[in-house]
């Protein structure tokens, strides 16, 4: 695995800075089961912006999985979130999102 110093997001909460459009890139390359773990543990506000982009179907599937991973490890959790981070990074490198100054922002297909 890489080291964190390789990639360009090093926490979860640098998510806050993502316009909607880059969050729905985010959520829509996340599996929903990864993007559940990670919100158990997220910070709330962050999650709240990233559930809000996605499609009710999906959202209300997310919300499903996260009353089910309650009990999952603290490890899991965790990872799902370091994989959430890989996710942003790899968008990133395929220029579907752009930074500008502090911010980030989805690319129009």
């Amino acid at each position: 695995m890489s080291s964190s110093s390789d990639l360009s997001f090093e926490k979860f909460e640098e998510f806050s800075f993502f316009d909607n459009l880059a969050l729905y890139y985010l959520c829509n390359e996340t599996p929903p089961q990864t993007l559940a773990l990670a919100f158990l543990i997220a910070e709330k506000k962050v999650c709240g912006s990233m559930l809000g982009v996605l499609e009710p179907k999906r959202r209300k599937y997310v919300h499903e999985l996260m009353s089910s991973q309650q009990d999952a490890s603290m490890e899991k959790k965790k990872a799902a979130a370091d994989g959430m981070l890989i996710i942003a990074d790899g968008l990133l490198s395929r220029d579907l999102i752009q930074k500008k100054g502090n911010f980030y922002f989805g690319k129009p297909k």
